[in-house]
């Protein structure tokens, strides 16, 4: 199957490591030319180097315009804009109960207001596209509820929802969904794997087989499996999809939906 992404002008958020690092250097590989983005230095110059990417900007997306900047200097270096996937840092572990103001405020800022802001500054440069592409990487907590991450429930479910409101707004010129990871083999899910361990008070083997049991597929996800499908949602191949969550969790979420 052809996807049609040589030559696509792509920026993707949080790509120096992990799930969005994946996402670049698959865009990449299917032709397109693509800039990364994330907050280190050093891991970003990596990445720059692994996925062959035209331009990497650094940033922090928790800074108030930072993510509009990033979009901005994406785009100049692209020379316009077909494709952005929004993938942004997630909020810390806990119940939404025993949450603190404190750390109520860092997740917005983590996982709401980036999201809108990058979004938002994209739409100009979307529109002046002949395939425009918007992807937002969120989380199981969108679609199913959970103690241990409340605040990731919260706040990616508003991104959820401006993503619905987007795809409306936006069609038919761009095409807007969300991608819901379930559980990836990646640093950000073994940190929160130790977190329970020691919530629980038991072994972080013991975390894990709990957590595969309740995998139908029976294992972690990886990176390059949910960069496939990003690819291609982000492609000419997904033309009539808009506005639409799409679940990457090895059937882990039990639900009609």
């Amino acid at each position: 199957m052809q996807l049609n992404l040589k030559m696509k002008k792509a920026f993707v958020l949080g790509s120096s490591s992990g799930l969005g690092k994946a996402i670049a250097l698959k865009l990449a590989a299917e032709g397109a030319a693509v800039v990364i983005a994330g907050r280190d230095e050093s891991k970003l110059q990596q990445a720059s180097k692994d996925t062959g990417a035209v331009a990497a900007i650094a940033g922090d997306l928790t800074i108030p315009g930072e993510p509009e900047r990033m979009v901005r200097e994406a785009a100049a270096s692209l020379g316009g804009l077909d494709i952005i996937v929004i993938n942004s840092g997630g909020g810390g572990p806990g119940t939404l109960g025993e949450s603190t103001n404190h750390a109520r405020e860092n997740a917005y800022h983590a996982m709401l207001r980036p999201a809108i802001d990058a979004a938002t500054a994209a739409i100009p440069f979307l529109r002046e596209s002949h395939s425009g592409r918007m992807l937002f990487v969120t989380s199981r907590s969108v679609v199913e509820a959970t103690t241990e991450l409340a605040l990731s429930s919260v706040y990616r479910s508003g991104v959820a929802a401006a993503a619905r409101s987007l795809a409306l707004e936006l069609a038919p010129k761009v095409l807007v969904n969300v991608i819901v990871p379930g559980q990836f083999d990646t640093p950000a899910y073994h940190k929160f794997q130790a977190w329970l361990a020691a919530t629980d008070g038991v072994s972080e083997a013991e975390v894990a087989r709990k957590q595969m049991s309740a995998i139908p597929l029976g294992r972690l996800g990886t990176a390059d499996e949910l960069a496939d499908v990003v690819t291609f949602y982000c492609s000419e191949r997904s033309s009539f999809v808009t506005g639409t969550v799409i679940r990457v969790d090895g059937g882990a979420v039990v639900g009609f939906h």
